[in-house]
């Protein structure tokens, strides 16, 4: 009787169809239905299956009207069917209601259980969701050379969802992936990326090993996420920035050069960053995975170069040369990746051959990266207490410790990783979805310093512009102006002390000391005289240079709110950004060179003398 291709039965019948055996049946095995239809019977002739030419078991019988209960044995009882780990399987049951075509997996026999132990079992027990409902699974592995459609390897779905492929029992170790039938399609990561090869090891894993999927990489690779998209905003935000630097300053200024270099290799590893989660550019491109750590023995120098050079109007290109020596060994260190083909690149980044190279290279560049952060947080602050230039005013030292913040939490994370690795060496477990994780943030991080820069451009673009230090050059100039004057000619001359009084008389009318950015160019525009004559006005007049004496009359405003403030509506910091301070740190300090006292001991001592 010929079954091939049945898929209803005729009028009256019923077929039961055996779609899998278990893969060590022997071939000479007779199989036969045992039920209460037959008194349980486990070699009854009406009842024994026939095998076609499709490779499959039939047995057709009449319509059964009742329920009834039912096994399949191989002609005895020590031979009946068991379930997927080789224990007694409990009896089936038959529903009138059901199809008349029944579908049968069997996944084991009684008498050989010792048989399906000692094999290796490798079950799937999730997938993507996305994964098509009629997909089929193959084992690819150094087993079968790596055939991603071997037939063989192809993995039998059971009743119970699971995806089932029993191997021979000599395969003690080996590695291997789940595909869909090709290279194409086969599995990868959370986020879609392509994964390491499995390992599988009996002694480690036993006969049996449960597999979950998280995603295929021709189905999730190449979709954009929002992490992809904010790493791809802050690159294109800072290729806009190194533009914005250019058309922003008057000359083209050495530090703003260093700064668009610094954001140029930026938001290049960015952009290769999200490449790297495409899978059609990282098979063609693999070693595009190299480029992001190159910014690991660079970005600390650049950093360093970029805010010495605010500060010293020569280059020192010796210096600048010695800085980046270890960024060319990196590079050194990289070419002889660059010479590997494609795939066998591409193998050995995927299944962390490299592993021990990039992770030395990595605790180096943490290292250097860190040595770097504290020079520059060093440099910071003496500039900041002991210099007069652009890294002085309150407004430039906010953005640089802004990027200064981002950068050490980079440093941070980037020892999380490390401590991550050797908790796992210690406690023995695998750290790579951890790493993955503290990577994506590091990189989303690094990716923010593009978004500080360019808040700051943007509402603050004179940190940027030559002007600015044009400004405090001409202010230092003036001031020394004014002393070679002073030893020639004492006092001020007549309409010097005219500007003098126009100016106290501006000062408190219109309140000009309340603009928290008012520099000595622009009270001069106000007052229709030139920056050296108000320079010598205030020097002379009041012996003292522009901020202190902006500052006292700020100072002054604050004491007059204060004591005006009889229900004290506004904290002490609230009055001082009234009447022109931009920070507490300035105002703090200027309270303090002007009344010797802080604010708090100033009120406390006025009112004690009440």
């Amino acid at each position: 009787m010929n079954f091939s291709g049945y898929s209803n039965s005729e009028n009256g019948e019923m077929v039961f169809k055996v779609i899998y055996l278990p893969e060590f049946t022997p071939d000479s095995s007779e199989i036969y239905l045992a039920s209460s239809l037959n008194e349980w019977s486990p070699n009854d002739e009406r009842f024994r299956l026939k095998r076609s030419h499709d490779g499959y078991y039939y047995l057709k019988i009449p319509k059964i009207k009742e329920p009834f209960q039912y096994k399949f044995t191989r002609g005895s009882w020590a031979t009946v069917e068991a379930n997927e780990n080789g224990n007694l399987k409990g009896n089936r049951y038959y529903d009138p209601e059901s199809p008349s075509l029944i579908e049968v997996q069997i996944y084991s026999w009684q008498d050989l259980a010792d048989e399906m132990d000692q094999r290796i079992q490798l079950i799937v027990t999730e997938l993507p969701k996305e994964t098509p409902y009629d997909a089929s699974l193959f084992v690819v592995g150094d087993f079968n050379n790596w055939k991603p459609l071997d037939l063989e390897s192809k993995m039998v779905k059971h009743a119970d969802g699971f995806y089932y492929l029993t191997l021979p029992k000599d395969l003690k170790k080996f590695e291997y992936k789940i595909t869909r039938g090709s290279w194409g399609s086969v599995e990868g990561r959370d986020n879609g990326r392509a994964i390491p090869n499995r390992v599988y090891d009996v002694e480690k894993d036993g006969w049996k090993k449960t597999i979950k999927i998280s995603s295929w990489e021709d189905l999730s690779g190449s979709t954009t996420t929002p992490y992809m998209f904010l790493l791809l905003l802050g690159a294109f935000q800072g290729l806009l920035l190194i533009f914005s630097i250019f058309g922003i300053q008057e000359n083209n200024r050495r530090a703003n050069v260093v700064l668009a270099v610094l954001i140029l290799f930026t938001s290049i590893a960015l952009m290769s960053r999200v490449a790297m989660y495409y899978r059609d550019i990282f098979q063609l491109f693999p070693k595009i995975y190299l480029i992001p750590e190159m910014i690991l023995l660079i970005y600390g120098p650049l950093f360093f170069i970029y805010i010495k050079q605010l500060t010293e109007s020569e280059s020192k290109s010796k210096e600048i040369f010695f800085r980046l020596i270890p960024f060319g060994i990196q590079v050194l260190c990289y070419l002889p990746m660059f010479a590997l083909s494609n795939d066998e690149f591409e193998h050995g980044v995927l299944n962390l051959h490299y592993s021990l190279f990039f992770n030395i290279v990595g605790g180096v560049g943490l290292a250097f990266s860190a040595y770097y952060w504290w020079k520059c947080k060093l440099f910071l602050n003496y500039q900041h207490q002991h210099s007069m230039n652009i890294l002085s005013e309150e407004r430039n030292i906010n953005y640089l410790n802004g990027v200064m913040l981002v950068y050490a939490t980079c440093l941070i994370i980037w020892f999380l990783m490390y401590i991550v690795g050797a908790g796992a060496m210690i406690f023995n477990y695998d750290p790579q979805d951890i790493i993955n994780m503290l990577t994506d943030t590091l990189w989303l991080i690094i990716a923010c310093i593009s978004f500080i820069m360019g808040y700051y451009a943007m509402n603050q673009p004179e940190i940027l512009r030559v002007a600015e230090e044009e400004e405090l050059k001409k202010i230092v100039e003036a001031t020394v102006e004014v002393e070679v004057e002073e030893k020639a000619q004492q006092g001020l001359t007549d309409e010097q002390l005219q500007l003098k009084e126009k100016l106290a008389q501006e000062m408190n009318e219109h309140k000009l000391y309340t603009n928290s950015r008012l520099t000595l160019p622009e009270l001069a525009h106000h007052l229709k005289t030139s920056t050296h004559d108000i320079s010598k006005v205030i020097n002379d007049g009041y012996q003292k240079n522009f901020y202190d004496f902006i500052n006292g009359y700020r100072i002054n405003a604050f004491i007059e709110e204060v004591n005006n403030d009889k229900q004290q509506e506004l904290t002490y910091l609230g009055h001082a950004y009234n009447v022109g301070f931009n920070s507490k740190t300035a105002f703090n300090r200027a309270f303090k060179k002007e009344k010797l006292k802080t604010p708090t001991q100033y009120f406390s001592a006025s009112k004690s003398l009440v």
